[in-house]
């Protein structure tokens, strides 16, 4: 048997272990190591059922290596088959929190709503499922079991639900944060539609590979354009292409119409790899950072753009503004050309001496 099998083997037995790894040589490790034992000390105090305990990855090497051990301290929560990474504050009360949280049910029920607005005075952010059985618990419950490390998930009935709460449809998923809630009916929708249109593309033998993005900016660049989320895209990624539908999806009927337009052809197919697509995403990235470098910082992108126009604004204008210098010589042997005067006569040269010869010639007269 494998030792990562042998290991959650027993850990199933234990039932829920609280561990951490660390290594003798660790300075963080020393310094972690009191906080630690009060964690152990408290939890069971509080009569936790959850086990703590330490691993020396130096000597049990095999059994870091199995659980990816990369740094010092590291702590784990191991919950039957599931083992679940701490990044928060080393803290004993976020520890703790962390614990008891992780710990417990994935999903928990808020049965009345003293206990519902006891959560909301305990907790800044929690995620509410309201309704019966349906697809979109499913997802939620998985959703779930992936985010406990982040925040708290319940389920609750409409009744429990604050009076200013107003669903709009059930089954519903309520986030309630800073004293308001959101009705969220993107991803985990869309992940619903995905599973059954998947299924029934299976049935009648045509593959769709299908994923999920976070965010808008790779489409946006892939496009030219801004995209909308939550929005359901078909890409073809050998060239570039994509199809996007020609009205909003909101039904499962809709996405499958739009997705059997794309494979009959009647979806138009845009973008492509060609020189031209190329140098127009170019130019639609680099329009895109310079908006958001303004966005983000604009008189750091005034000063980073205007200063390189100004100076070669100023050498322009010193360019065309300035005198030209004389640096013609003259040719020996050659006669300056009179200057006349405003009159255009030559003006009179007073020779040297001048003054002094009439007076003399007045005399001898």
């Amino acid at each position: 048997m494998p030792l990562r099998f042998f290991l959650i083997a027993l850990l199933s037995v234990i039932a829920v272990v609280s561990g951490y790894f660390y290594a003798p040589w660790c300075a963080y490790c020393h310094t972690f190591e009191p906080i630690w034992h009060e964690v152990g000390a408290e939890l069971k105090s509080m009569g936790s059922s959850v086990n703590v305990g330490k691993i020396d990855s130096t000597v049990h090497t095999s059994i870091a290596s199995e659980f990816n051990i990369r740094g010092y301290p590291t702590i784990k929560l191991f919950k039957g088959e599931l083992s679940f990474d701490y990044k928060g504050p080393r803290t004993k009360d976020a520890i703790i929190e962390f614990t008891n949280r992780v710990s417990g049910p994935v999903v928990r029920k808020l049965s009345s709503v003293q206990l519902f607005q006891h959560v909301m005075s305990r907790h800044d952010l929690i995620f509410v499922y309201i309704g019966g059985e349906s697809l979109l618990k499913k997802e939620y419950y998985k959703a779930a079991t992936e985010y406990i490390v982040h925040t708290y998930f319940f389920t609750a009935s409409e009744e429990v639900l604050p009076k200013a709460v107003t669903l709009q449809d059930v089954p519903a998923v309520a986030v309630f944060k800073d004293r308001t809630y959101y009705l969220y009916n993107g991803k985990m929708y869309y992940l619903q539609c995905i599973t059954l249109v998947s299924e029934h593309l299976k049935l009648i033998g045509i593959d769709y590979q299908f994923g999920f993005m976070d965010g808008n900016e790779y489409i946006n660049g892939l496009i030219m354009g801004e995209v909308e989320m939550p929005s359901i895209i078909v890409l073809n990624m050998t060239i570039d292409g994509y199809c996007l539908p020609e009205s909003k999806i909101e039904t499962i009927e809709d996405l499958l119409r739009f997705l059997n337009s794309v494979l009959d052809g009647r979806a138009k197919l845009l973008g492509g790899n060609g020189f031209l697509q190329h140098s127009k995403r170019s130019l639609y990235k680099a329009k895109s950072t310079v908006v958001s470098m303004f966005q983000a910082a604009p008189f750091f992108s005034c000063f980073v753009f205007g200063l390189p126009v100004g100076i070669v604004g100023l050498v322009i204008w010193g360019t065309c503004t300035a005198v030209p210098a004389d640096d013609e010589k003259p040719v020996e042997g050659a006669t300056a050309s009179p200057v006349l005067d405003a009159r255009g006569k030559k003006p009179i040269e007073l020779q040297p001496n001048s003054t002094e010869k009439n007076e003399e010639a007045k005399k001898e007269d």
